[in-house]
């Protein structure tokens, strides 16, 4: 990719020892999903952009990266869930990382909620609507080689730190222990070009990798970080 960008933020759902219980990122069999939550980054993630998910304080000694995704070319939940109709990680992951689904009847809409409705038992059931009106309906999925790790996850350093500087954008300050600040709720770095090349040669190999995510999850199970 000529000119790389790299999207990090905090991820808000994980239990104690890094395991990820949430929906997003949701994964099977190593497929890596990304659906309703980060509704102001979502939008603006294309195909080839990569996403970098940082355990939350609390759970754990130190932060580490749980996430590490590649994003394949972005498609509406529409789309995510017809593609159950043949795929069957998709089809899995309906009620897990696709919450809503086409109404029948009517002719769909990209970005228009009346034109959708929620899945019985999946998250957001209140504010479902919120995540995918407008530009908000788009639905990512890792390309190969992306993944998704617990307490198996690199651990951040302070050259990671460092390089996650350059993407910050609001105030605060940035500590080992607060990668992205003490006040990253709703935010997200981004790194372009050379900065995102050096977060990109950084990354590392995880240990071990997550395979399939837990049961399904019906909310969200910390304060999250949706916006």
């Amino acid at each position: 990719m000529a000119n790389p960008r790299v999207f990090a933020y905090i991820i808000a759902s994980v239990g104690p020892k890094y395991k990820l219980k949430g929906t997003v990122p949701w994964v099977k069999l190593g497929r890596v999903f990304f659906g309703p939550c980060k509704k102001r980054m979502r939008p603006d993630v294309k195909k080839g952009d990569y996403i970098m998910g940082i355990s939350p304080a609390g759970v754990g000694e130190g932060r580490r990266v749980l996430l590490w995704m590649r994003a394949a070319e972005p498609m509406t939940f529409a789309q995510a869930y017809e593609r159950g109709e043949t795929d069957r990680l998709f089809r899995l992951a309906r009620g897990n990382a696709i919450h809503v689904r086409p109404k029948k009847g009517i002719h769909h809409v990209k970005g228009n909620a009346d034109t959708y409705e929620h899945i019985p038992h999946a998250t957001h059931s209140s504010d479902w609507r919120t995540d995918i009106n407008g530009k908000r309906d788009a639905f990512l999925v890792g390309m190969k080689g992306s993944w998704a790790a617990g307490k198996d996850g690199p651990e951040v350093t302070e050259e990671l730190v460092e390089l996650l500087r350059e993407g910050i954008t609001w105030r605060g300050h940035q500590t080992l222990q607060n990668p992205l600040t003490e006040n990253p709720r709703g935010k997200h770095a981004l790194l372009k070009g050379k900065d995102a090349r050096n977060v990109i040669e950084w990354v590392p190999e995880p240990t071990k990798r997550l395979i399939s995510s837990a049961a399904r999850a019906t909310c969200c199970h910390r304060k999250c970080s949706c916006e």
